[in-house]
């Protein structure tokens, strides 16, 4: 790709050796054009008055799914940071680059945010025409270090947070909490989506992206306006794609699903979508960050590890609180790490959104796994952290409702449990914008969620939704299933009245479908 460098720019951009050299020794996309970059940069300098600006270094300053970041360094000491798209022109989105912007923009004029450090974005462009032969992004140089990459090295095998000490792992966590409670502010939109540009150059609320680079449509004006128009997204779906299957199986889009629990799945979301309203109180609309953890946030190198700068805005939402309720993901646990664990029942595939709790372990359970002939993996010490994780989300969840308080004056007690109340509609949401085939991979929960809020027998709409983690196993359903493999679910007359005697929305106001098998958590 060729392009007409302004020959102004020539000069200080080829005439250095060492910047050429840099250059060709840095990771970088094919398409991207590093030479292009210093120059998109150089001319934005230019255009700021500053007199001929010369680059004199360009590291790599981290490389994501998403982006990869360059410090640009020039003669007279300025410093930018430029964030290259890591996307190709086939799955880009610029609208959704052009709300990543815009969000930034929002944080620093907007005044509501004094307690979160955004850089300053220069210039942008969300093009592939451009000289960097790719969409870019000049902002300021966020100061200190990401905590991610610590204990590399580390015989244990134990990064960012937990190659930290105890007291510092809370300082740390304390300080990410505070971040994200002081984005719990009222913001002037009164819909859900994400924040846009229109054409008079004013921020307004546009579709709603995801971290993916997808678009959810919107703005919508209720969380079950978004959850219909998905379902009738992926009902469209199937009208235009699967009109000419030769089986019915969805190999290989789903080796799992067919046009019959495609349907099936899709009813049973409709019908449950009016009972996973949230509670008033969760429905306060605030601004999003979809990834607060160690790779996105910048500490100084003080002993109180204060905040000096956040990124990785793209994917930024405006949200009912309820669904903002996501665990950094230094903290979050699954059920394949640090191995997987046996005799674990679970009726579904991990979460994203929602972590699967490690309170316990035996090792002896594991099976051997070697780095190198003689050298076994010791699970224990990241089996250890694991169960590190829960205990230390609790201390996330308390201090996120302390900052609540401390900077919003906000003590009720409905908010202080966000994050153990969040969980159902964590999930719901998880499936329901995640596409037929996350339906799929979550059809034993969605269908054991529906039979356990219909044994309730009454309409539980707007009440608080919560339950166990992990399904310990299905609930007696009361019909008879004539499937063709033959299985046969006995009927059980009186669950609807038992679940309803039992049940006294006066006494606890909220909808708990639990197991009936003691406390419902991981065996």
């Amino acid at each position: 790709m060729s392009y007409e460098y302004p020959i102004e720019a020539l000069d200080s951009l080829y005439m250095n050796q060492e910047i050429i050299e840099q250059v060709l020794r840095l990771r970088k996309d094919k398409w991207v054009d590093l030479q292009g970059l210093i120059l998109c940069t150089t001319i934005h300098l230019s255009s700021t008055g500053l007199s001929n600006p010369s680059c004199v270094s360009i590291p790599l300053l981290s490389r994501g799914s998403c982006n990869t970041a360059y410090k640009l360094t020039f003669s007279n000491g300025t410093q930018l940071a430029a964030t290259v798209s890591a996307f190709n022109e086939e799955k880009f989105s610029p609208q959704a680059k052009r709300s990543e912007v815009e969000t930034m923009r929002f944080l620093h004029k907007s005044g509501l945010y004094p307690d979160v450090p955004v850089p300053k974005v220069h210039a942008w462009d969300a093009t592939f025409t451009n000289p960097a032969g790719a969409p870019y992004v000049l902002t300021d140089l966020v100061p200190g270090r990401t905590l991610d990459e610590l204990g590399e090295g580390n015989v244990d095998r134990l990064f960012g947070l937990e190659a930290l000490a105890p007291q510092q792992q809370l300082s740390v966590l304390k300080s990410l909490a505070k971040l994200q409670a002081a984005l719990f502010r009222p913001v002037p939109y009164d819909q859900i989506g994400s924040l846009t540009v229109n054409d008079d150059g004013k921020c307004v609320l546009g579709p709603l992206f995801n971290c993916a680079n997808q678009s959810l449509g919107g703005p919508y004006k209720s969380v079950q306006e978004l959850w219909w128009a998905q379902l009738e997204t992926e009902l469209l779906h199937a009208l235009k794609e699967w009109d000419n299957l030769k089986t019915d199986e969805f190999r290989p889009y789903h080796p799992t699903c067919s046009p019959q629990a495609f349907v099936g799945l899709y009813q049973l979301l409709s019908s449950l979508i009016p009972h996973f309203e949230p509670p008033r109180p969760y429905l306060s609309l605030v601004l999003h960050h979809p990834s607060i953890n160690l790779s996105s946030v910048f500490f100084d190198d003080s002993e109180d590890l204060k905040i000096t700068g956040v990124i990785d805005w793209g994917g930024s939402q405006i949200l009912p609180i309820m669904l903002t309720a996501i665990y950094p993901n230094d903290l979050m646990t699954d059920n394949f790490y640090p191995y997987p664990r046996p005799g674990y029942i679970n009726l579904s595939k991990d979460w994203v959104s929602v972590p699967c709790d490690w309170t316990s372990f035996d090792i002896s359970q594991a099976l051997p796994s070697f780095r190198a002939p003689n050298d076994p993996v010791d699970y224990l010490p990241r089996a250890s952290a694991m169960v590190h994780r829960f205990y230390l989300r609790a201390f996330y969840s308390g201090s996120y409702a302390e900052q609540l308080n401390t900077l919003h004056n906000d003590g009720d007690l409905v908010r202080a449990t966000l994050f153990a109340d969040a969980l159902y509609y964590l999930k719901f949401h998880e499936v329901v914008c995640g596409a037929w085939f996350t339906w799929a991979e979550h059809a034993n929960w969605i269908r054991e969620t529906y039979w356990r809020m219909r044994a309730l027998a009454k309409d539980k709409c707007g009440q608080l939704v919560i339950g166990p983690n992990v399904y310990r196993g299905p609930v007696e359903r009361a019909v008879c299933d004539l499937c063709i493999s033959g299985e046969h679910v006995s009927v059980k007359k009186d669950i609807y009245e038992d679940s309803a005697e039992d049940y006294s929305p006066s006494q606890s106001g909220r909808v708990d479908i639990e197991d009936g098998e003691g406390e419902g958590e991981e065996p």
